[in-house]
């Protein structure tokens, strides 16, 4: 028995097996020299992964409503109530949605500007597609497309799209 505060030595069947050891370091080493040589083979990676996949292109869902004049505003969640600080992540999605649970998300971004005091018409929901850059570490974003995809929350008395004026 060993008295308080002694540590024991440590017994040759309280050490990990050596092909055990040889394998883990072995491992170890194949994770490494594949990660610094960038090679892609199963099971090891490069370490690059979805960042070098991605490529210079962005797209995304966005929401403008529509005034009374027919004109187009981006909705800028930042101005609207909290609440609404996760609804950009809603739109990500919007072409899986349903056509119940895309007004009901229209709705509720026209709640919403409504409760900032402008008056929309309608939701417009516009597929844009962007360039991004870095220029002197900034991100820089270059629209190479908008398109039209679906209007939703539409007051009474709303004739529906036309060629708006975006602001």
């Amino acid at each position: 028995m060993t008295p308080p505060g002694v540590l024991e030595r440590p017994t040759k069947q309280d050490r990990v097996p050596v092909t055990g050891r040889v394998f883990a370091i072995g491992l170890l080493c194949a994770l490494a020299y594949f990660g610094w040589n960038t090679l892609e083979r199963w099971p090891f990676t490069g370490w690059r992964l979805y960042s070098n996949m991605k490529g210079n292109t962005a797209g995304s869902y966005f929401p403008f409503w529509v005034d009374g004049d027919g004109d187009l505003h981006r909705v800028d969640f930042a101005d609207l109530p909290d609440a609404y600080s996760r609804a950009p992540y809603l739109l990500e999605k919007f072409d899986r949605y349903s056509d119940a649970q895309r007004e009901g998300v229209c709705d509720a971004i026209a709640e919403g500007e409504r409760r900032e005091g402008n008056q929309p018409q309608a939701i417009h929901v516009y597929w844009e597609r962007y360039r991004v850059r870095v220029i002197d570490g900034q991100r820089v974003k270059d629209r190479i497309e908008r398109d039209f995809r679906w209007s939703c929350a539409e007051a009474s008395g709303y004739d529906g799209p036309d060629d708006a004026v975006v602001e």
